[in-house]
């Protein structure tokens, strides 16, 4: 149903349900607004978006909470409005402080660009101000109250889009205020969509403290890189150096999105390449660094043999450094030991049966089934959108947890067991003559059962079992997608790209045809052995079937100390890295490189969308681009590699990998294109023995473990207040 009226003296026509403020939107009459947000429901809080209804009774309406009504004439700039407006200003002036030179949102307060807007004159109202003090006591966020004008948009986003409801309204008339429970510190998942939110300055963070004005920044968007979501967002730098990161379009990001990026600027950073001399690491050139390597790995390939010779990649750099490194590895080295540790924590069937459905179409699912409670720890932004699936489109949440947490809130039923007992149950409670089901899983079937479609999250950890009963069960319901949960930022842009033992770029499988196209492509020669995984690199250094290993990107031995020894007993070592990490000690060469802020190039999320990184930030000191390093080695082992810029790496990339081909930034490539799509091909690695614990980025809880995330001062704040409160 459509609803005619006049805005302006402009007629428009607007969907049944639509406010007079998306009516005044869509003829482009300018309302100016405090409280609302599209993300939010309306709130009607601070009335500068009043507008005048003609003969209407009420005459004067909150835009964003009023319907627009059939027939309905609109005036949004008429004299007695704007008198209207700058009243409200000055009364929400009254105890405001004026200390925009201080203040870190000024140039970006939605206040005071009304101010100068409607150019407000002497006030008319007590001029004495009533002050409150700032709160520093809280983790990254600082409170100033006296700057609070009660729009309430950090307590409804904190609820509404999270809920955590940390905030809330306290006190009543002009004693009222926005605070904690008893006015203790903050205690939440800082991920600060409050400060992002909040149109003054009364929520802002410490990281930002003083660092620049709006007008001083440049701006670069990029990737957050801490989970496979690969979150949006822009790098505002001063003098080519970042000092904060924020959401572009209003999207989410989590506490390690918004504040784990100083990691990058932490003292452990490589400043330079190094080498072993005397049993100690030195500084050295690049020259001498990339000598050494080239002429080790010729002596190894000939004394040893190619297939001694074995490296692993990483889920923190960008497709084109994946794409050169098992390039490297295969046309200049000469063998298909390439693979990335990272598979030792995807859900089974990650690109054969699990197929990520687009993570902002939860919300369009009537019912959702969340098999690992972990959710919002694990990938953030899936959990953000189970949240408004069910507070904003009236979803229907089933939540398997033996624990307690946000989502148990939500959810309509809670099954208390295993995923594995919850999925079985659930099976039989929905086949013909269920009998003797739990009333919790009943209840729970009867819900997935009646509703059109369905998202079923699946778990980061799943069984070969689980898979199976996984399936089963879709084929019981309608519509439904999959949403796995993956832990590592650009594992799909990795495996994409052919960081795996067994498969070239794209999912072709090795072997003859695919061998020969390849070669034909690249211009070399190439193995026709298959080549190790990853787990069996490793095991294979103990009995000399691994004699080198170069590792990028990658800290193995800081996941599972017991590898030290394992790494030692190697006749060559190579790690290439941002950080002297643990595996990095151990090295024979150690290189420097580039961080996900000083590089540019392609990620591909869990969704398998195409997404841009824009350089913010000159590489440190002597660092470089993964890809440039892997070129220097190749040309100096006689391999032809010529890129130029990282562009020229995905032009070849589209060439030989059928789902990049067209497909374009922003973009997802669509499951049918793979090649291995509904098989019962297996991505993912297991181990017993090594690896059991966390790999690589970060454990599950959200402020914990991760050779970066540890190294981010802001994040490890939080931490600090975390294990003191036990919370």
């Amino acid at each position: 149903m459509e609803i005619k009226l006049t805005v302006d003296d402009k007629p428009v026509t607007v969907k049944a349900g639509s406010t007079i403020l998306d009516a005044a939107k869509a003829v482009g009459s300018k309302v100016p607004t405090l409280c609302q947000d599209d993300n939010l429901h309306p709130f009607g809080s601070c009335r500068i978006c009043l507008v005048e209804v003609v003969g209407s009774p009420r005459k004067f309406t909150p835009s964003c909470t009023t319907p627009a009504m059939e027939g309905m004439v609109v005036r949004t700039m008429s004299p007695a409005i704007i008198d209207i407006r700058k009243t409200v200003l000055e009364l929400l002036l009254i105890n405001h402080p004026l200390d925009c030179p201080v203040c870190d949102k000024a140039g970006e307060c939605r206040l005071q660009d009304l101010v100068h807007e409607y150019g407000l004159g002497k006030p008319r109202f007590d001029p004495v101000k009533k002050y409150l003090p700032a709160d520093y006591e809280s983790p990254i966020i600082e409170r100033n109250i006296s700057r609070c004008i009660l729009c309430g948009k950090c307590v409804r986003i904190c609820d509404e889009q999270n809920a955590v409801g940390e905030w809330a309204f306290t006190r009543r008339g002009t004693k009222a205020r926005i605070s904690t429970d008893f006015d203790r510190p903050l205690n939440c998942e800082f991920c600060g969509e409050c400060v992002d939110i909040c149109p003054v300055g009364a929520l802002t963070t410490r990281q930002f403290r003083y660092r620049g004005r709006p007008w001083n920044l440049a701006s670069a968007r990029s990737v957050c890189n801490y989970c496979g979501c690969g979150c949006v967002i822009r790098y505002d730098t001063r003098d080519g150096r970042a000092v904060r990161v924020v959401a572009p379009n209003d999207n989410y990001l989590c506490s390690k999105g918004r504040f784990g990026w100083d990691a990058v600027h932490h003292a452990d950073r490589i400043m330079t390449p190094k080498m072993r001399v005397g049993g100690k690491l030195v500084d050295c050139t690049w020259e001498e660094a990339v000598s050494v390597i080239a002429t080790n790995l010729n002596v190894i390939r000939t004394k040893r043999g190619v297939d001694t010779i074995g490296g692993l990649g990483s889920v923190r750099t960008t497709n084109e450094d994946n794409y050169v490194f098992q390039k490297f590895l295969r046309a200049v080295v000469g063998t298909n030991n390439v693979d990335m540790l990272g598979r030792l924590r995807i859900p089974r069937g990650l690109d054969s049966a699990f197929f990520s459905g687009e993570l902002a179409k939860i919300r369009s699912h009537r019912a959702i089934l969340v098999l690992d409670a972990d959710v919002g720890e694990i990938n953030p932004r899936t959990g953000i959108e189970i949240v408004n699936a069910v507070n904003r489109r009236g979803g229907r949440l089933v939540l398997v947890n033996k624990g307690e947490n946000k989502f148990n809130v939500l959810a309509e039923a809670v099954i208390v067991d295993s995923a594995e007992a919850a999925l079985t149950g659930l099976i039989a409670a929905l086949s013909p003559g269920g009998q003797g089901v739990r009333e919790d899983i009943r209840r729970a079937a009867v819900v997935l059962l009646e509703e059109p479609s369905v998202a079923i999250i699946v778990p980061a950890r799943v069984s070969a079992k689980e898979v199976s009963l996984i399936k089963q069960l879709a084929g019981l319901l309608q519509g439904v997608t999959f949403y796995p949960l993956v832990k590592r930022s650009n594992l799909q842009g990795g495996l994409d790209m052919g960081v795996i033992s067994d498969y070239y770029p794209g999912y072709r499988k090795q072997g003859e045809d695919t061998t020969a196209a390849f070669a034909a492509s690249w211009n070399a020669m190439l193995p026709d052995k298959p080549g190790m995984n990853a787990l069996q690199m490793l095991e294979g250094i103990a009995s000399k079937k691994t004699a080198a290993l170069y590792i990028m990107g990658d800290d193995p031995v800081g996941s599972d100390r017991k590898l030290a020894p394992v790494l030692k007993d190697l006749e060559f070592l190579v790690v290439q890295d941002i950080f002297m990490s643990e595996t990095a000690k151990l090295a024979d060469v150690v290189l420097p490189a580039a961080g996900s802020a000083e590089k540019s190039g392609t990620f591909t999320n869990v969704e398998r969308r195409l997404q841009e990184l824009s350089q913010a930030e000159e590489p440190l000191a002597e660092a470089k681009s993964d890809w440039e390093i892997i070129q220097l080695i190749a040309r100096k082992m006689g391999g032809a590699m010529n890129y130029a810029s990282p562009k020229d790496v995905l032009a070849e990339i589209r060439s030989v990998v059928p789902q990049y081909r067209d497909l374009a930034p922003g973009a997802c490539w669509p499951a049918e294109l793979s090649p291995i799509a509904g098989t019962d091909a297996d991505l993912s690695l297991a181990s017993g023995t090594i690896m059991k614990d966390e790999v690589i980025t970060s454990d599950r809880l959200l402020f914990s473990s991760g050779m970066t995330i540890t190294r981010s001062q802001e994040i490890s704040t939080i931490r600090r207040v975390k294990v003191a409160t036990g919370k």
